[in-house]
């Protein structure tokens, strides 16, 4: 599998039945602020969509940010989760000339910084406390026609899904289940679906075994 640059891609970290989802229906899922953990986060959105006076607000998260732990342990629940990396051009192109639908990367700000900015309501969705700047988050919002307490779908091709990466703490035996199910689904014949090796990397052990036999 041929190397996509990170500036090249949308990660979106969730479930394993997310996953499962994105293959059988091709669809992304857009989420209610409302549920969110981020209670400022789910404020600002709420007066976004009071001032713009928009029938429903949804959002897809994302982030531009390699795999770290804290990623995996904060966005998805640990041996259910998985992460889809999408090509960044074909998912913003689906969106872009549609009005319902816009797109950034979140801005970090402080208290002391929004204070003197020059923010205003438009940018409401796109704004976090400095204390979130790790999650390197690409948001997408959808303002449009959706049912109450349900989520927003946007078609997409599965050719724009670069690789699905399954979370460290499966089992071996389980991944291996989950790979070909997901496989199996996928209307991608070459489908890229891997166990990460974050916590469990058999090149880094070798690493440490070289610096074992190093003295000073």
């Amino acid at each position: 599998m041929k190397k996509v640059p990170r500036k090249n891609l949308l990660r979106r970290y969730g479930t394993i039945g997310s996953a499962i989802d994105v293959l059988y229906k091709r669809r992304l899922a857009f989420l209610d602020p409302r549920k969110w953990d981020d209670k400022n986060d789910s404020e600002f959105m709420r007066l976004y969509k009071k001032k713009s006076e928009c029938s429903n607000l949804r959002a897809l998260c994302c982030t531009e940010s390699p795999e770290t732990y804290h990623h995996w342990k904060v966005f998805t629940d640990s041996a259910d989760g998985c992460f889809i990396d999408f090509h960044k051009r074909p998912l913003l192109d689906a969106v872009i000339e549609q009005p319902k639908y816009r797109y950034r990367a979140m801005d970090y700000i402080s208290l002391d910084e929004i204070k003197i900015s020059d923010y205003n309501h438009r940018d409401l969705p796109f704004l976090k406390r400095s204390g979130f700047k790790p999650e390197k988050e690409f948001r997408i919002i959808y303002e449009g026609a959706c049912p109450d307490n349900e989520a927003h779908y946007l078609p997409i091709d599965p050719e724009w899904i670069s690789r699905i990466v399954l979370n460290p703490w499966l089992p071996p035996a389980v991944s291996e289940s989950v790979i070909h199910t997901l496989k199996l689904i996928s209307p991608v014949s070459d489908l890229t679906v891997t166990p990460s090796r974050l916590t469990n990397s058999k090149t880094w052990a070798q690493w440490g075994k070289r610096l074992y036999q190093t003295d000073p």
